[in-house]
């Protein structure tokens, strides 16, 4: 696999732990990492319930436009951000281009005998940006605050605990999952010789598909007894204590409580 298909898995496999792995941000001096980890995980998981469930594009473009003010305030960089929120809404927005043809309404755009209509072309950019902006929040979470932070949020707000054992087990066997992926890519390499096409590289894909299946279940299996011998059967402890909750994520509460409310998400009906 040292082709085209051995270097996609390698940046493949290289961006997904980057995206798992980026935790540098969550140590700067930034209004979110100064917040209690209970705090911001309602705030911003309210925020992104919020821009989610309108259907509105100006309240959606609002929505996001608050999720800048918190990065900059966060000291987390837009284009790094925008960087980890991107592939999600354009692959979101490809799923829904069929609907500007679709769904009935004014004509757009007539082209070799398809019509574009103004309901569709509203559809698919509202779906877009609120797609993008929810991705947009939960990373500024995961960039400033820490995971272990985050599963003792989780425990403080006494969330199942078997939904934060899948959390927890989940976020750390993909860095086991890409490890195992990159070995036998550079063991398919060791053994290979010059530039192979498209077509041998499929095939070696073929041949190590299997192993690669079989090694990951093994593995698995190996962190399940581990943890058992760690005393796997307790539940998941807070890995840090919670800071004192203060003015300011009092405030922050108040800021995710007053945006969904006033965005009109949550409508009052006698």
């Amino acid at each position: 696999m040292s082709g085209v298909l051995g270097r996609s898995v390698e940046t493949i496999t290289g961006a997904l732990r980057a995206l798992f792995a980026a935790e540098q941000l969550a140590t700067a001096d930034g209004f979110l990492q100064r917040r209690d980890p209970r705090v911001s995980l309602c705030a911003i998981t309210a925020l992104a319930l919020g821009v989610v469930l309108t259907r509105t594009l100006g309240v959606a473009l609002c929505f996001a436009a608050l999720t800048a003010g918190l990065a900059r305030l966060s000291a987390v960089p837009l284009r790094r951000l925008l960087a980890r929120s991107a592939v999600v809404p354009l692959v979101s927005a490809l799923v829904a281009l069929p609907q500007a043809v679709l769904l009935p309404g004014d004509a757009l755009v007539r082209l070799l005998g398809v019509t574009v209509t103004e309901a569709g072309v509203a559809y698919v950019l509202l779906f877009t940006v609120r797609v993008g902006v929810g991705v947009a929040l939960l990373s500024l979470l995961v960039l400033t605050t820490p995971f272990s932070a985050l599963v003792a949020a989780l425990r403080e707000l006494r969330v199942p605990v078997p939904l934060v054992w899948v959390v927890a087990v989940t976020y750390r066997y993909l860095f086991l999952f890409f490890d195992e992926l990159q070995r036998l890519v550079l063991a398919r390499n060791s053994r290979t010789t010059g530039e192979t096409g498209l077509r041998d590289g499929w095939r070696d894909a073929r041949r190590i598909a299997g192993t690669f299946v079989l090694r990951t279940l093994d593995r698995g299996e190996r962190v399940g007894r581990g943890m058992r011998a760690r005393g796997g059967s307790r539940p998941p402890s807070p890995y840090g204590r919670s800071r004192r909750v203060g003015v300011a994520d009092y405030a922050l509460l108040a800021l995710a409580a007053v945006a969904v409310v006033v965005s009109g998400v949550i409508r009052w009906t006698p």
